[in-house]
């Protein structure tokens, strides 16, 4: 009787450590590091079982993200348009890995101001995720925040603040990024004239990032209340506005905003 080895040949151990490794650099953002595993581990996989299997493609996908931190948008979109046929022939239309692709074109197109095409390609993402790992799930009201903020550049504010309060009770926890989304149906209301609702979730906002230490969101919800203020011709608060913008400016200078705001919160991953 001949027996088989199902384990996995020599190379794809290697390639999988390298892509471990990768994910820790991911982790620290060392963007360059993750780059380079990536795509070594790629070039042992490609050697070993070709170009054509879905995991290929994931790495791909993860290759790509990566890319995209580092500004390198065309780049990461070739990779991405070679891994979603792939994805799509391995898997069901509705995989969660398919909406990932998405996910990441639409940052490309983003990432270079091309709100019109972003916005379908966010919209099929957040569809599928919804219905592929739950509404509360951090990768669809991940999507759903960026399907909001493409309509809010696209001055299609009705459509932003649907697909945002769509998420927003999912983020009402006490370490979700209920702030944020706050600010983006804001700036949704201030496109609409909704002027009440707009200075609303502005206070509200800034008192949570001011609580997180988030003083770089602070300076923009203040400077969105002067804006307010100024159109309702309230000067004097519309300065004091405008001063407080500034000061927390400054003090953003050692406070970064934060890299994911989904990162540590009590959503499902």
């Amino acid at each position: 009787m001949t027996v088989t080895n199902s384990h996995p040949s020599f190379p794809l151990y290697e390639a999988i450590a390298l892509e471990r490794l990768a994910n820790f650099a991911v982790d620290k953002q060392d963007w360059n590091e993750a780059s380079r595993l990536y795509t070594e581990s790629l070039c042992i996989r490609r050697a070993a079982d070709g170009s054509s299997d879905a995991t290929y493609a994931l790495i791909l996908d993860k290759l790509a993200a990566v890319l995209i931190e580092q500004g390198k948008l065309k780049e990461a979109m070739e990779y991405l348009n070679q891994a979603l046929p792939i994805l799509e022939a391995a898997f069901y239309p509705s995989h969660g890995s398919i909406a990932a692709i998405l996910e990441h074109q639409g940052d490309c197109f983003v990432g270079e101001s091309k709100f019109e095409e972003a916005e379908p390609l966010y919209k099929r993402a957040a569809d599928i995720f919804i219905s592929s790992v739950t509404m509360e799930n951090r990768m669809a009201l991940r999507a759903l925040y960026k399907l909001g903020k493409v309509y809010i550049s696209l001055s299609r504010a009705a459509e932003a603040k649907i697909a945002l309060q769509k998420a927003l009770k999912y983020v009402d926890t006490p370490l979700g990024p209920l702030a944020e989304f706050r600010y983006q149906l804001a700036l949704a209301a201030i496109q609409l004239n909704e002027m009440s609702e707009a200075r609303e979730f502005l206070h509200k906002a800034a008192a949570d990032f001011k609580q997180r230490s988030n003083y770089a969101r602070v300076a923009d919800c203040s400077k969105s209340l002067a804006n307010v203020c100024s159109q309702a011709n309230e000067t004097s608060e519309a300065e004091e506005w405008l001063r407080q913008s500034v000061l927390y400016e400054q003090m953003a200078v050692n406070a970064p905003y934060p890299h994911d705001i989904f990162l540590a919160t009590l959503l499902r991953a």
